[in-house]
């Protein structure tokens, strides 16, 4: 296996932290992380597939070891451009034919504006999965998306202003083992402060994008842990019952946001279920 780990310059000189590993799969897995984390913390998908899958993570764009503004985005749509040149990158660098796109939460998000609005049908995951999209959100900030018109976000997301804002995800809910919240704190790479401006790009995005079908044209899967409070899971259900029902819907019953960080009776039926999907992608490509 060949792993490399390095910066990769954007066309606007931005300088994304990825890795690379190599397993000489035909397939590629592209892995986006989620809001005021890094790729790091999600070490099970090598750990997982690296043996059969060629992978490819990176730190977004004022995350992680990543340039920028920490936990800032001046537009949301850089995060989807990001994407797209990356897998222009991997076809033209790596010759990259097959790949199959995770996200997790803003991860989730991303992919989900991406598939809607940005992908290239010349460049098309034979699969697309995410978890814990952000369709919603509980608690106050839930009530406020609901309330505010898309009008307001587009509008605040114009002032030239942003303030950081702690406490907006609550670490409590990340999982039912208490080390994953004390290992985030702990962890200097995560941003325990997010940029309002941030805020305001995620939200109006997410109401962008959720707002009718993704219209996926590959196989395409959904999980959610069924108690999940950082996304709010009754609007995720809500989305994927009635608004687009194309997709895979697995609800792990009990399980918090990182179903991959959850304890054992959470975390094994989410990681057997993305064990199944990605097995089908390697039977399509021994037979």
């Amino acid at each position: 296996m060949f792993m490399d780990k390095k910066f990769l310059k954007m066309r606007d000189g931005a300088e994304l932290y990825v890795q690379i590993k190599e397993s000489g799969s035909p397939v590629w897995i592209i892995a986006t992380h989620g809001i005021g984390e890094h790729m790091g913390r999600h070490n099970y998908i090598p750990e997982l597939f690296g043996h059969d899958f060629n992978i490819f993570q990176y730190d977004l764009r004022g995350h992680g070891r990543s340039t920028g503004k920490r936990a800032y985005i001046d537009d949301f749509a850089l995060y989807m451009e990001d994407l797209k040149e990356i897998i222009r990158f991997l076809g033209e660098k790596y010759r990259m034919d097959r790949f199959v796109l995770f996200g997790h939460s803003m991860g989730a998000l991303i992919s989900c504006a991406f598939i809607q609005n940005f992908v290239e049908d010349s460049r098309y995951p034979e699969r697309f999965i995410i978890n814990a999209p952000p369709c919603g959100a509980d608690g106050v900030l839930g009530k406020i998306v609901k309330i505010l018109p898309p009008s307001f976000f587009k509008g605040v997301c114009e002032i030239p202003y942003s303030l950081p804002i702690g406490g907006l995800v609550d670490l409590d809910y990340l999982s039912h083992d208490p080390h994953t919240k004390e290992d985030y704190l702990k962890d200097d790479l995560n941003s325990l402060k997010l940029q309002s401006k941030l805020v305001f790009e995620l939200m109006k995005t997410a109401q962008d994008t959720f707002a009718r079908p993704l219209r996926s044209k590959c196989p395409s899967y959904v999980t959610l842990g069924s108690a999940d409070r950082v996304v709010g899971s009754k609007d995720v259900i809500d989305y994927f019952t009635n608004v687009d029902k194309s997709f895979n819907f697995k609800i792990i019953d009990g399980a918090y946001h990182e179903i991959h960080n959850e304890i054992e009776k959470y975390r094994k039926p989410y990681f057997d279920h993305l064990k199944n999907i990605f097995g089908e992608v390697l039977y399509k490509a021994e037979s």
